[in-house]
């Protein structure tokens, strides 16, 4: 049997040395008053600040969506439900609007063997940025493995045609959704015409920009990219070496048919165009920011920044700290005034879980950052709405265990 080598992408990296699963966050709404969220108890709900109010777009059940999909488009949230067993599938797309409330559900589409036992698995959406389609994966719940052996890693994707409401399995190379959900974005070009995708083989990942009408072409690894890659999954490099490389996680970027995202080593650029992906230098200030997060996680060891994320204006920023060889997993969020170098604890608390390490969700104006914590003592998981000064100005509760969230 073929095994793939521990020459694994950096995102499989940060998720098995965290001990976590997919990632589970909420998103804002497009006017930065609102945002989406699911609770442990299965339902799917909406939070206006201005309203201070909250309503209900699923009602509590047995499915789980963990991430959501915002439409483009439309004023419409999609999620899945979904089941799967060893020899048989089951997905159900649900479309709720953000005029009335109103949830509609597709037909249930099944694929294999219509009897065989299926358990209820947890969703992920995309939402194609033309408003065509949803791409859907669903997984398997539960750790995950030490060794990626699958190309479709303990899942199976499929995707949504909004015109023709139809369900269809994919079978094409498979979305790099671990890739997407590392670097909060969507794997999906912005375009519409296809998406990044991800095959775990013997030699390592392998990069493909795939097209609706099946068509795969292979991205060329630029030497540079593959030594990084080869450095954050070397089982001989020590933590601290891998945690100076990949941390703290970026928020990825979508510039027409290019996705970038920067690490302490330079900022990786996938080109679907010239099928191209390149290490590019740090802009000087993107460089003095990571020296400057490398000094504090030096002087306050062994407290590690897992993610940084700026107010609009680039004098605050909001910090996810990780107290690293803990098994309880502490984690701080912390402001940081960048013009002075001072810093100041504002929550402190354990990571949810299955959580992967992106836990700051800036609003689309810059003004709001959402914070994901789950207090120590409780173990429930909260929602915390942060402004620049450092005010928390909603702290909502999402349950006892790891709630779902969006994608965009």
């Amino acid at each position: 049997m073929n095994t793939v080598r521990p020459h694994i992408l950096f995102l499989l990296g940060c998720v098995l040395t965290l001990g976590c699963g997919p990632a589970s966050q909420p998103v804002w709404n497009k006017d930065s008053r609102s945002f989406f969220y699911t609770h442990t108890d299965g339902s799917v709900l909406q939070y206006d600040l201005d309203k201070g109010a909250t309503r209900v777009l699923m009602k509590p059940g047995p499915y789980h969506p963990r991430q959501l999909a915002l439409s483009p488009k439309l004023s419409f949230v999609a999620f899945a439900q979904s089941a799967f067993g060893p020899e048989g599938r089951a997905v159900q797309m649900g479309l709720a609007s953000l005029l009335d409330g109103k949830l509609n559900w597709s037909n249930l589409e099944e694929w294999g063997d219509v009897k065989t036992q299926r358990d209820v698995s947890t969703s992920s959406c995309y939402w194609c940025p033309t408003g065509q389609r949803i791409l859907i994966w669903y997984q398997r719940d539960g750790a995950i493995p030490g060794l990626i052996q699958s190309a479709t890693p303990f899942g199976h994707f499929a995707v949504y045609d909004v015109t023709s409401r139809k369900l269809s399995e994919l079978t094409t190379a498979p979305p790099a959704v671990f890739l997407g959900q590392a670097i909060h974005a969507s794997p999906l070009s912005p375009d519409g015409s296809g998406y990044l995708a991800m095959k775990l083989v013997d030699k390592g990942p392998r990069f493909f920009f795939v097209t609706w009408d099946g068509w795969e072409y292979p991205l060329a690894l630029a030497e540079d990219v593959e030594a990084l890659l080869n450095l954050m999954a070397d089982p001989q490099a020590g933590d601290e070496i891998k945690m100076r490389t990949y941390f703290p996680l970026p928020q990825g970027v979508w510039t027409e048919t290019t996705l970038t995202f920067p690490t302490p080593r330079g900022t990786i650029a996938i080109n679907l165009k010239t099928r191209q992906i390149a290490l590019q230098p740090l802009t000087a200030p993107q460089q003095k920011e990571f020296d400057l997060i490398a000094a504090a996680d030096t002087a306050d060891a062994p407290w590690t920044t897992i993610q940084a994320v700026p107010f609009r204006g680039g004098d605050f920023a909001l910090h996810c700290r990780l107290k690293m060889g803990d098994s309880s997993l502490p984690t701080r969020m912390e402001l940081v005034d960048n013009k002075v170098q001072r810093r100041r604890v504002l929550l402190e608390g354990t990571l949810p879980e299955n959580f992967l390490v992106h836990h700051l969700m800036p609003s689309p104006d810059g003004q709001l950052i959402l914070a994901s914590l789950r207090e120590a003592r409780t173990k429930m998981s909260w929602i915390h709405v942060v402004q620049p000064d450092g005010k928390v100005l909603v702290k909502l509760e999402t349950g006892s265990a790891a709630s779902g969230g969006l994608a965009r």
